[in-house]
């Protein structure tokens, strides 16, 4: 949920001021930025609440996660731009929502994850149990 409407926020914002003549490019900049404090709150205090991980630690790494989906979103959105067939609150809206499959993805298995604890469970293969006896 928290994923859907940081998407939403992305969005909305970027229509907006595309609507208002902004240059595309540069409504997505402004969009992502909002919609990031958004996503980044939201994941932290409900998505990936019990994963129990310290908020400096998901910070850099979501911020990192955040710019790589970023990146992906201006490259989609400038190829999209480029067809004619699209508005560009169409080509917005593609790039947005593709990106925010990718970043939630990275935030899943990555930034909110929780570090494995030393002397905690290890996933061991069963053909090294075999050696061991």
């Amino acid at each position: 949920m928290v994923g859907l409407l940081a998407t939403f926020v992305h969005m909305m914002i970027g229509f907006l001021l595309i609507q208002s003549t902004w240059h595309p490019l540069l409504a997505n900049l402004l969009a992502f930025t909002i919609a990031f404090v958004v996503s980044f709150i939201g994941h932290l205090g409900f998505s990936f609440a019990d994963q129990e991980v310290s908020a400096s630690s998901a910070l850099w790494k979501f911020a990192l996660v955040a710019l790589i989906g970023f990146a992906f979103n201006e490259v989609l959105l400038i190829m999209l731009l480029s067809e004619e067939d699209l508005t560009d609150t169409v080509s917005l809206w593609i790039s947005t929502g593709c990106a925010a499959v990718l970043t939630f993805a990275l935030s899943r298995f990555w930034a909110f994850r929780t570090p494995h604890k030393a002397g905690g469970p290890v996933d061991v293969e069963p053909s090294a149990n075999l050696t061991n006896q």
